[in-house]
């Protein structure tokens, strides 16, 4: 008799809970506690449309529409952790006063607060984003995905942290081998947001929707981007700071000046004023001497 069947039978039950446990793991939901707000960078034909608002400084001949991914994806993140910006009309690229968060008074408040500088994907002008210069009130931590074909360990266990904290996250990410027609660039062609997770892919919302009349972004997956399936390259986990940040993001207001009222200067006498003050002087001394010099025995 083979008494070693029921520890094997045992052991092998034992190994099955642990694998389906695995599984359930990895195939967990997770999602942040409030809906992400959603822009689509492609919005050209609508109130308000900001898709073809010029996008840096210093000359940079891009637009939102083509290159504004990023700061799409982060003007959906920073309205998610209730970061509004003032824009006074000097500033803004309508002419009036903005208030609030999208794409245009994200890109317009950059622009005043030289949040554009230059790199190699853009070699005119200042059109990549420097995340220095991002406005108050979020702390970003940076990541990269060590893998071209998937999520690594590492990396899916600090995007499901971060999410399970309710933390969203800006995601770099590419589809093919070349990302972008007439460039080389083979990562972060695309930056999308993760809302949560699914299964084995992730929620997010991409901000490209093809269609020019609508705001919003797409609220897709992962693996069913606008461009196809995703894979992450570099990532940046965003956490609200405490604090208002209203002040420390305020913009100068550049209009006029009233005009400055300085005192007058003490009136300073001239040289004619002067000798005729001395003539008088003189006059009225010879008019003494003359009397005194009549009345003398």
């Amino acid at each position: 008799m083979n008494r070693s069947l029921p520890f094997r039978t045992a052991l092998a039950a034992l190994v099955l809970v642990a694998c389906l446990g695995s599984v359930a793991a990895h195939a967990e939901s997770i999602a942040l506690p409030h809906a992400m707000p959603s822009f689509n960078q492609a919005y050209t034909s609508g109130p308000g449309a900001w898709g073809d608002c010029a996008l840096g400084t210093d000359g940079c001949p891009d637009r939102i529409r083509g290159t504004g991914c990023l700061i799409t994806a982060f003007s959906a993140v920073l309205s998610y952790d209730e970061i509004v910006l003032t824009i006074p009309a000097a500033h803004s690229s309508t002419g009036s006063v903005e208030q609030g968060m999208d794409p245009r008074i994200l890109n317009d408040w950059l622009r005043a607060r030289r949040g554009y500088g230059g790199c190699s994907q853009d070699p005119l002008g200042s059109c990549c984003l420097e995340w220095s210069n991002l406005p108050k009130g979020v702390a970003l931590s940076f990541h990269t995905n060590r893998s071209n074909v998937g999520l690594n360990p590492v990396a899916a266990v600090i995007i499901d942290h971060a999410l399970r904290q309710g933390n969203p996250i800006v995601a770099g990410v590419h589809w093919n081998s070349a990302c972008r027609s007439g460039s080389s660039q083979t990562e972060d062609c695309h930056w999308v947001v993760l809302t949560g997770k699914v299964g084995t892919t992730y929620a997010i919302v991409d901000p490209y929707n093809p269609d020019t009349t609508s705001p919003t972004g797409l609220r897709t997956t992962l693996d069913k981007g606008s461009r196809g399936n995703y894979i992450i390259d570099r990532f940046v986990v965003v956490s609200r700071t405490a604090g208002d940040p209203t002040l420390l993001n305020a913009l100068p207001d550049l209009a006029l000046p009233s005009p400055i009222v300085s005192p007058l200067p003490p009136l300073q006498p001239s040289a004619a004023s002067t000798i005729a003050v001395l003539l008088v002087a003189l006059s009225l001394v010879a008019a003494v001497i003359f009397v005194v010099t009549k009345t003398m025995p």
